[in-house]
Order: structure tokens, then C-alpha cells, then sequence
């Protein structure tokens, strides 16, 4: 017998982790920094710096309380559909609609439709995901991504260790869709920063800030 177009059928449940990540995704291609742009630069942030709608690119720019405000607004952006869709579907556990919905948001994040689906990095967007799929794990990713922020001076190379580092343990810990998820996420950020990694060699990237001022200061001791 064909399985019945019902929430808690076969059919259904795939319905509603598609359905999940269509809302994340509309809520993703809400370029926080573009709203951020518009307000304290009067343009739009892809003509601001580097062009990427993402916190330091706005930081860097527009100063400390542009890049906290896009922040919390990336962050937002992820939270609420997770909140609104986990109650849309209770059926699905909080783990697996929380990431199929924040996959959405990341999608809509790195790939607007409204902006030829040239975005940002994702990196907040996937940041809160996964801290809300496992928070424990998610502390343990923050603190790896710290570390290897002040230890390579890169964002880059951050990103993408956190990431498969997430997604290592994912594999071993969590349900499936979490750990496809995942892989997905980890998979996104190698692409976004692959050419960023390619510029460690030739120079043209540059250590974060944050990195650049402990070395100093523990020079100094």
C-alpha cells in the first residue's frame, strides 16, 4: 500500500524535513548585514569591503557595533525558524528539525535568490545550528574553533577544522539526518573558504586581529 500523505507517515515525515529547510532557507536570505549596511553606511554591504555579507567583513568595515548587531541577527535568523518549525512538526525530534531547518537557513545565507545566490560564508548561521542540534558538543566545537583561531591566526582555517570536527563526532554520536547535515555544513565551508586556505600560501590572507594581539602580549611576559 502507498504510505499515507500524513504527518507522522513515511511521505509526511520527508514532507516536513523539506518543508523545514524551505523555511529556514526564506528566513536565511535575509542578509542581516545588508540591513546592517544600508542603515550605518548608506549602501549595500556588497559594496563595502571585501563585498561579504558576513560579521567581519562588517566589523572590519563599520565598526564593533555593526559586526554585534549582525551577529545577532544572523543568529536570529536561525533561531526562530528552528523555534517556529519544531513546533510546526513535534513529531520530528528537536535534533532533526532543528538541522534540517538550520541547513535552510544556511542555504538561504550563502545563496539569496534575491542576490543572484551570491551570499555569505555561513559561518554564524552553521555556528548556531549546531550548538542547538548538541549543545555540549557545540561548547566543545566553540572552544576547538577558539583555539585554533588564536593558535593559526586564521578564520579560515577555523572554520573548517571546527566544522570537521563536528561532523567527526557527529558521525559517531548522532542521528542520521545530524550527521548528514553535518557533513553538509562541513562540505559548505571547505568551498567558502577554500580560496581564503589558497591565500595562506600566497600571502594575500591575512591573521585575524584577535590572534595577532595574544602572540604579542605573551611575547611581552
Amino acid at each position: 500500500a502507498c504510505p499515507q500523505l500524513s504527518p507522522d507517515g513515511w511521505v509526511g515525515i520527508m514532507a516536513a524535513r523539506l518543508i523545514c529547510a524551505l523555511v529556514g532557507y526564506l528566513f536565511g536570505c535575509i542578509l542581516t548585514a545588508e540591513i546592517v549596511a544600508r542603515i550605518m553606511a548608506k549602501r549595500s554591504i556588497f559594496e563595502v569591503g571585501d563585498g561579504n555579507p558576513g560579521m567581519a567583513n562588517v566589523g572590519y568595515e563599520l565598526g564593533t557595533k555593526a559586526a554585534l548587531a549582525c551577529l545577532a541577527g544572523d543568529i536570529l535568523k536561525t533561531l526562530i525558524p528552528v523555534l517556529i518549525m519544531s513546533r510546526v512538526y513535534p513529531q520530528l525530534s528537536w535534533p532533526i528539525s532543528t538541522a534540517w531547518t538550520g541547513l535552510g537557513a544556511t542555504l538561504g545565507h550563502m545563496f539569496p535568490f534575491w542576490h543572484h545566490f551570491k551570499g555569505g560564508k555561513g559561518v554564524t548561521t552553521i555556528a548556531s545550528t549546531v550548538i542547538l542540534m548538541n549543545p555540549v558538543l557545540g561548547a566543545l566545537t566553540t572552544l576547538i574553533a577558539g583555539i585554533t583561531l588564536v593558535l593559526t591566526g586564521y578564520l579560515c582555517i577555523t572554520a573548517v577544522v571546527a566544522m570537521g570536527f563536528y561532523a567527526l563526532v557527529a558521525c559517531f554520536t548522532m542521528p542520521t539526518d545530524c550527521m548528514v547535515v553535518s557533513l553538509v555544513f562541513f562540505a559548505l565551508e571547505l568551498k567558502a573558504h577554500w580560496s581564503k586556505i589558497q591565500g595562506i600560501h600566497d600571502g594575500t590572507t591575512h591573521r585575524a586581529s584577535v590572534s595577532i594581539k595574544f602572540w604579542k602580549a605573551l611575547k611581552r611576559q
